[in-house]
């Protein structure tokens, strides 16, 4: 834990809206990060009623930190960084992690991906193939042990799927882990802290700020909906087909780069392929909608980009300036900054109950 924490100002609005918009003067490309050739379509639909945004009410939600909430991120800050104690009085154990090198052999001969130095390796995890973690199972440090195993049928590599192989491996070191205690040496071991009470003061800090972080996004996102319930849209819906198609084509392809279908995916998000599409498509237009509001908020109001607005992008992206323009343009920045304009002008100039 540090004793500052830094805290991104990210508007769910926000982030939808420059998924959808900005691309950079030299490229037809969209910010989508899906590769299309078709020119954007900059006809994306009109407000036909602008409905009030200055004034609407919200409610900020309670900020205060209980004692509980301060215990139980302690808790998991003790779970998350175990005491690790070396062992060498005792054989490894399940549970253990073992420090290894080990060179895995088929036919006598090392094959590729098979060797490594000094891997750290928690016996139980089921990190390797059936049998490799078992037999490191009562080794002690220094020995050195032969693991004789089969590759599974359906292993990804078809030169080893199925196949005998032997593993030498030797153990370099045995460690335990041991549920850490709040006292002063644990405080000093994971924070820059030097004392219990310093640091449940900068736990509940944090919290606190996380809270105030949270609530002001809420109120934020809240009061643009609130705006945008108030009006009234015409959309092109050559747009949100557009939008609709960069949308799904990037997600296809961020799928299949995990080793995901889009159909696999929505089942493990609850829905058939067909939901998550009819969502998508839902969500593009809500997105040419937010677009529509934004800009015209900003011609009515009279909202211009400056310096500070780029540099509050360039805050948000934990980045400088110059990269972000030279990756999104700058016309993609000031679009960006703009959507954060509007969105806090709505905010600080709602009612707040």
């Amino acid at each position: 834990m540090r004793k500052h924490v830094k805290l991104t100002l990210c508007c769910a609005a926000a982030v939808l809206l420059a998924a959808g918009c900005g691309k950079k003067s030299d490229t037809t490309e969209t910010t989508t990060a899906a590769s299309e050739t078709q020119a954007e379509i900059t006809d994306k639909g009109e407000v036909t009623k602008l409905g009030e945004y200055k004034g609407v009410e919200v409610t900020k939600a309670d900020t205060a930190v209980t004692d509980e909430e301060v215990e139980a991120r302690i808790q998991n800050i003790l779970a998350a960084n175990p005491e690790i104690i070396e062992i060498t009085d005792r054989p490894a154990q399940e549970g253990d992690t073992v420090n290894i090198d080990y060179v895995g052999m088929k036919d006598g001969e090392a094959f590729d991906g098979g060797t490594a130095e000094g891997y750290d390796l928690e016996l139980g995890s089921g990190t390797f193939i059936d049998g490799f973690e078992d037999g490191l199972i009562g080794a002690t440090t220094g020995e050195e042990r032969s693991l004789n195993l089969t590759f599974p049928e359906n292993y990804g590599n078809a030169d080893l799927a199925g196949q005998a192989v032997v593993f030498d491996v030797t153990v370099n070191k045995i460690e335990e882990k041991k549920s850490a205690v709040l006292d002063d040496a644990f405080v000093q071991r994971v924070s820059d802290f030097s004392t219990v009470d310093e640091f449940r003061a900068d736990t509940l800090s944090t919290l606190q700020s996380e809270k105030e972080q949270n609530a002001e996004q809420q109120l934020q996102n809240d009061a643009f909906q609130v705006a945008m319930d108030n009006s009234e849209f015409s959309v092109n819906e050559a747009a949100v087909d557009q939008l609709y198609e960069n949308q799904l084509s990037y997600y296809e392809n961020m799928f299949s780069y995990y080793g995901f279908t889009l159909e696999s995916y929505a089942e493990m998000s609850g829905m058939t392929e067909d939901e998550f599409k009819d969502q998508l498509r839902k969500d593009s237009e809500n997105g040419i909608k937010q677009q529509l509001l934004i800009d015209a908020i900003a011609e009515k109001e009279g909202l211009t980009i400056e310096d500070a607005d780029r540099e509050n992008i360039a805050q948000q992206y934990g980045s400088d300036l110059k990269t972000l323009q030279d990756t999104y343009g700058e016309d993609g920045i000031d679009e960006r900054a703009m959507i954060y304009k509007v969105i806090e002008f709505i905010a600080d100039n709602a009612v707040v109950k």
